[in-house]
């Protein structure tokens, strides 16, 4: 029985372990990047990443255009109640120079009449 634990103590010392000193991470991070691109190239391709993006680009530059089309249109609203203010006031002025013009066409009745008719 001695002889079968030597046996055995010799067999587990014997041995030992053998270490890898070469560089294994540089093939590792090979795989990954590999790995990674290729994973990405094909998320890219099965979700259509190019038509997406110029779908995405079609969406920005048409709020771009709506965005100039709402600033053009509110400028042209102010034009419009500028206009609309001075109409506005140009019918009351023309309302008080026709009411003084009546008040003088009367006042010229009126003196015709005392004064008589003059020839023209």
């Amino acid at each position: 029985m001695n002889n079968i634990s030597r046996k055995r103590k010799h067999s587990l010392t014997h041995r030992k372990a053998k270490v890898r000193i070469d560089q294994l991470w540089p093939k590792y991070l090979l795989i990954i990047l590999l790995t990674f691109s290729l994973s990405f190239l094909f998320s890219y391709k099965i979700y259509d990443g190019g038509k997406i993006t110029g779908f995405l680009l079609r969406i920005a530059e048409l709020e771009n255009i709506n965005s100039e089309i709402d600033k053009s249109m509110r400028e042209k609203v102010l034009q419009i109640q500028m206009e609309s203010k001075s109409y506005d006031k140009l019918t009351q002025e023309l309302d008080i120079a026709k009411q003084k013009n009546i008040e003088l066409k009367e006042d010229i009745l009126f003196y015709e009449k005392i004064v008589g008719k003059r020839p023209k």
